[in-house]
């Protein structure tokens, strides 16, 4: 008898982890930050209409736990959501010292729902992402591999039209994220680099030309760089912090 009881026990026990709600799931363990509406699902495999992430707001918000994961003390997870405009899909895994790791992390969304400062000054572009891993501890990127690419920028102090596409390459370093910036297409010529440290500090160096047939209020901006060395390049510097 004792032996029945203990397998209808276990039995139970299965049932309840494999379908644990994820609505009961959320109110318990969801740090304050995260913010869901119509969860639906199990705590391995559910859902979510939409939400707000480190003050981002998502929707059509899925995930898919991986329980071996827990074995090496990381809570890992499959997730998809899309932004107010845009999609994003990565592998998650939340490590014990409160890091948050990136894995396979692909998304576009527009540019001015990245940071503030682009909301701002009325930057706008179409931005889209591609990290074999992207590691964040205190919503700071800590390590980067992967590029960062804005398609069709305008920034309306420099041009009235587009100023063309852009590519960032990042690594991680000793000194903290380096990545290195190009132009792709467009009236601008651009080499650059952009350095995030452990500070929060950043800095975009590097240098702008003007190509053939660009419009002449970008040469009259650019003209307040200095002046050009032997290429027709003007240095340039942006500093600020995350």
């Amino acid at each position: 008898m004792k032996r029945y009881v203990f397998a209808g026990l276990l039995v139970f026990l299965i049932v309840l982890l494999v379908s644990f709600p994820a609505r009961v799931a959320y109110q318990w363990f969801a740090p304050p930050d995260v913010q869901l509406s119509g969860i639906s699902g199990s705590i391995w495999r559910g859902s979510a209409v939409e939400g707000l992430a480190g003050g981002a707001y998502l929707r059509d918000i899925n995930w898919r736990l991986h329980p071996a994961e827990l074995l090496t003390g990381k809570l890992a997870f499959t997730t998809s959501a899309s932004p107010a405009s845009g999609t994003l899909h990565t592998d998650v895994a939340l490590g014990l010292d409160g890091s948050l790791t990136l894995t396979d992390f692909s998304g576009n969304l527009p540019l001015d729902l990245v940071h503030q400062a682009f909301q701002q000054q009325g930057i706008s572009g179409d931005l889209s992402m591609q990290f074999e891993t992207l590691t964040l501890k205190n919503a700071l990127p800590v390590i980067a591999v992967g590029s960062v690419t804005v398609a069709n920028f305008y920034a309306p102090k420099l041009s009235a039209g587009v100023l063309g596409d852009y590519r960032a390459d990042f690594q991680t370093t000793d000194s903290g994220i380096t990545g290195s910036v190009d132009d792709l297409a467009g009236v601008l010529d651009i080499a650059g680099v952009i350095t995030i440290s452990s500070d929060r500090n950043y800095s975009l160096i590097g240098d702008v030309a003007t190509r053939p047939g660009a419009p002449p209020s970008i040469e009259s901006q650019l003209r307040f760089l200095g002046s050009p060395d032997g290429r027709g390049m003007r240095p340039f510097r942006f500093e600020g912090q995350l």
